[in-house]
């Protein structure tokens, strides 16, 4: 039999800045201090948001995807900042953006980034698209090609008071 050689040097966390986002958070924390390893944390930019911008853009109206684009980047860079990096203490933590479809752009960024180990959580933002057409950490669960683990929501989950 061979040799399993098990070395985790980065875990990556795509938070959403959902009420699941502080589950999905601690778990990755804990998990990369525990292993001495980077914690990679990924938001994206969901695309069929942009959508939006286009048809608003096509009757006329001066919106710029760019600008829009980028004081969301911007806002959402303060707010991880304030509610997330600013407790990562001495664990190497780097936070990525990416634009595009959540499974498709999380997939992708495991793959760039190396990422060994991936903390996701099952609901986010949205629950009703995960009804009609599978959720994120699903679609995820099946293609990735790094270990996943699941953290299920807050009311499942045993945080420090």
């Amino acid at each position: 039999m061979e040799e399993c050689s098990v070395n985790l040097k980065r875990v990556m966390a795509p938070l959403d800045l959902s009420a699941y986002s502080e589950a999905t958070f601690t778990y990755a924390l804990t998990l990369a201090r525990s292993l001495g390893a980077e914690l990679i944390i990924l938001n994206v930019i969901n695309s069929k948001g942009l959508e939006a911008l286009d048809l608003v853009s096509a009757q006329g109206y001066a919106v710029s995807k760019e600008q829009y684009l980028e004081k969301v980047q911007e806002d959402r860079q303060a707010d991880f900042e304030r509610q997330f990096l600013a407790r990562c203490g001495n664990v190497p933590v780097r936070l990525i953006f990416r634009v595009g479809l959540p499974y498709e752009e999380i997939l992708k960024a495991i793959a760039k980034e190396q990422a060994d180990l991936l903390v996701v959580g099952t609901k986010g933002r949205t629950n009703l698209a995960g009804t009609l057409f599978g959720t994120t950490a699903e679609k995820v669960f099946r293609r990735a090609n790094c270990t996943v683990v699941s953290v299920r929501g807050p009311e499942h989950c045993r945080l420090p008071q």
